[in-house]
């Protein structure tokens, strides 16, 4: 394994040949007067042509009419295009990363990024590959192939209640990949790696879209700490009082993602009712289906080894939703046994900020919350007694 650096951001895009560029010109010059001609539509027929259903952003796959009016705008659009006229001009950056895109496609390794970090490290396709398998089988095993025909119909009937049946797709089947944790101790002599899968079901967006409104809802009704970026993080700590007497215990919740069960989504969505949100029951089928993944290495099918029929994944359309409504609910655990303002989790990140406490009360503290995470079958490691902490990516000190 090869450590390689770029000395830039991956962000960056090399200029592309000039067909490469005119089509996706075309592409989205069509995009655009497709949206333009929906829009002409329906101000030319009045709001009552409008679509009043709930299509959870879906598309609809009808063609737009034309219109006599535009008619002339989008010749001249597409004459923009047949007369664009293409200049070189050297640019030292783009020339290396023409240059570095032409070493990679030639390279007879695999180039495979890291988790949390901006690595990059180059491993022969065995290696890949056997890194791939062993982390695949871990949790996973083969399934028939007729599996898919088995959850693209359960799809078909949510989406026909739905009234969406013609714009939702069948599963998307993906290869599955991995990423390396190289923030973990002894990365070089024992490498672990993120599996992920993005083959998924369209249903996850449907899924999505529930998750969204009750986990918004029980962060409007409990006020407790879930943080969806950095900025807020920063305004809880700014807003902490008597930071002398504090120190910081920080957890992790270990392989978040595919260690939540279903009991304990279920626990997640009682909890949620509890708080007298209206979760139907095409919600919570819409949830569960969604939980039904499949993962894709090459040939072979694979479904979750414990529960086949329940698996949350991270690179689903709804992972993270779920991450965050189970989150919600740990972090009401945690507020019975502990001030709710001195404890915030962002996904599988969590931070307590106590005033006040001895080392011993501090160990105490430390092994009730992970007999909290224990006791519904998760695992958490933890560091404790810091007056420094790095979080996300910031750094916090008192």
């Amino acid at each position: 394994m090869e450590r390689v650096n770029f000395n830039y951001s991956m962000k960056n895009i090399p200029l592309p040949s000039k067909t490469a560029y005119l089509k996706t010109m075309i592409s989205k010059l069509e995009s655009l007067i497709k949206r333009m001609r929906w829009k002409a539509y329906f101000f030319d027929h009045g709001s009552e042509n409008k679509c009043t259903s709930n299509n959870f952003g879906f598309k609809s796959p009808n063609s737009p009419p034309q219109n006599i009016h535009l008619n002339a705008f989008e010749h001249d659009l597409y004459d923009m295009i047949r007369n664009t006229e293409f200049k070189y001009t050297p640019n030292k950056f783009q020339q290396q990363l023409r240059n570095d895109t032409k070493i990679i496609k030639q390279n007879d390794k695999v180039i495979v990024p890291a988790d949390k970090t901006n690595n990059k490290y180059k491993v022969s396709v065995n290696e890949y590959n056997k890194l791939l398998t062993e982390n695949i089988t871990k949790s996973y095993k083969k399934a028939e192939s007729s599996t898919i025909e088995s959850i693209n119909k359960e799809a078909k009937s949510i989406a026909t209640d739905l009234g969406i049946s013609d714009r939702v797709e069948q599963y998307q089947q993906r290869s599955s990949f991995i990423t390396m944790k190289d923030h973990k101790e002894n990365f070089e002599n024992n490498t672990k790696c993120r599996l992920i899968n993005p083959a998924k079901s369209e249903i996850g967006i449907v899924s999505k879209s529930y998750l969204d409104s009750i986990n918004n809802t029980i962060r409007d009704r409990t006020h407790v700490n879930q943080w969806r970026s950095t900025a807020e993080t920063i305004s809880w700590f700014t807003k902490l009082e008597e930071k002398n007497n504090r120190k910081f215990i920080k957890f992790d919740i270990a392989d978040f993602y595919p260690s939540i069960s279903q009991s304990l989504l279920n626990k997640s969505i009682q909890f949620a009712k509890s708080l007298h949100i209206d979760i139907n029951d095409t919600a919570v089928s819409t949830i569960m289906h969604a939980r039904k993944s499949l993962l894709f290495n090459q040939t072979s099918v694979w479904v979750k080894s414990e529960n086949e029929e329940f698996d949350v994944t991270m690179g689903s359309y709804d992972g993270a939703e779920i991450c965050e409504l189970v989150g919600l609910y740990f972090l009401n655990e945690l507020s019975k046994h502990f001030d709710k303002d001195d404890i915030g989790l962002y996904r599988d990140d969590g931070l307590c900020c106590f005033r006040n406490l001895s080392g011993p009360q501090m160990d105490k503290v430390k092994k009730k919350i992970i007999k909290i995470f224990k006791d519904n079958g998760l695992a958490i490691t933890t560091e404790c007694n810091l007056t420094v902490t790095d979080f996300l990516d910031v750094t916090l000190d008192f």
